[in-house]
């Protein structure tokens, strides 16, 4: 009777250490790890919130249509960029097929004769801009473009502050009277400038120096006055940004296009850009899409040089 206990017994314990060696106590732990070697990375890039009160109701008519530029990526896959609302059309697009979606997108508030909405014309420009640039801090004044001073917004004829075209008239090619509806009215390109300062600037192209051909604006504004440029190149296709060697840039042309996409890069989008933004939106019925996601310009521009390539490459 022992030796049968003792047989089972043996029998019982070979049994169990086969079992243990199919079954290691670690297989639990395996099974319920996570997979540590996938992340995901999400960040907002740029918004299009604003804390203004004269702009909320625009946000609020408008959150739905548009959205900020939140970015996902995993260690195996590429950036991706989600695009909805007013930037649908982007979703899932190559890099050099955004462009012409984008110009369709911005251009499609225009009539028949390619001009602006009935309201935005050049003389009503003289009183939006009292709005799309208003001081935070003090509601019934603007902030000067280039010498970031606060003046009262009350038009006075041009003689505290007047329009400035950041895409010179000049080079817009077009006669701009205050009943136009062209480019040369389209509220995004338009900034309230102290005049002498605006006659200084005059035509000449952005860089990092002021000199008899070039201009340089405050580190501030940088980045504004890029994206501005970048929007208007996009919505009026026949325009063009280049790096100039020597003299002037021609006809429908401005520059400096490798300083403007450092620019944007130094110096992200703020509250009062993305108010601006939001308020011409409100206006003129198209937006900035450089502001709102501020990847789409390495996207849309990094192959144009060398140079904005290495920069958006960094």
């Amino acid at each position: 009777m022992k030796k049968n206990i003792t047989l089972s017994l043996l029998f019982t314990t070979v049994l169990l250490s086969s079992c243990a060696s199919l079954f290691p106590s670690s297989s639990s732990s395996l099974i319920l790890s996570s997979s540590s070697s996938e992340t995901s990375v999400s960040s907002s890039i740029s918004s299009s919130d604003s804390t203004s009160s004269n702009s909320s109701s625009i946000e609020e008519s408008s959150s739905s249509s548009f959205s900020s530029s939140e970015s996902s990526a995993s260690s195996s896959s590429p950036m991706v960029y989600p695009y909805t609302g007013y930037y649908q059309a982007l979703e899932g697009l190559e890099d050099d097929q955004l462009k012409p979606v984008l110009t369709s997108t911005l251009r499609s508030i225009l009539g028949s004769n390619n001009l602006l909405p009935s309201s935005v014309t050049y003389g009503n420009s003289r009183y939006a801009l009292a709005d799309t640039d208003e001081d935070p801090a003090n509601p019934n004044n603007i902030i000067l473009v280039y010498r970031q001073t606060s003046v009262s917004s009350t038009w006075d004829g041009g003689a505290t502050w007047n329009r400035e075209h950041v895409f010179p008239q000049s080079k817009l090619g077009v006669d701009t009277s205050n009943t136009s509806r062209h480019e040369g009215a389209d509220y995004h390109n338009l900034k309230p400038a102290h005049p002498s300062e605006n006659s200084s600037r005059s035509n000449k192209y952005f860089d990092n120096t002021t000199t008899s051909t070039s201009y340089a604006p405050p580190s501030v504004v940088k980045g504004d006055i890029a994206r501005i440029l970048f929007y208007m190149v996009t919505m009026y296709p026949h325009l063009s940004l280049v790096d100039v060697t020597s003299g002037d840039p021609a006809l429908h042309q401005m520059g400096q296009f490798s300083r403007l996409v450092q620019w944007h890069l130094e110096d992200p989008v703020d509250a009062f850009e993305a108010r601006r933004n939001n308020v011409i939106y409100g206006y003129q019925g198209n937006r900035n899409p450089y502001i709102d996601h501020e990847e789409l310009v390495c996207r849309v521009f990094k192959t144009q040089s060398v140079t904005a390539t290495q920069l958006c490459s960094a």
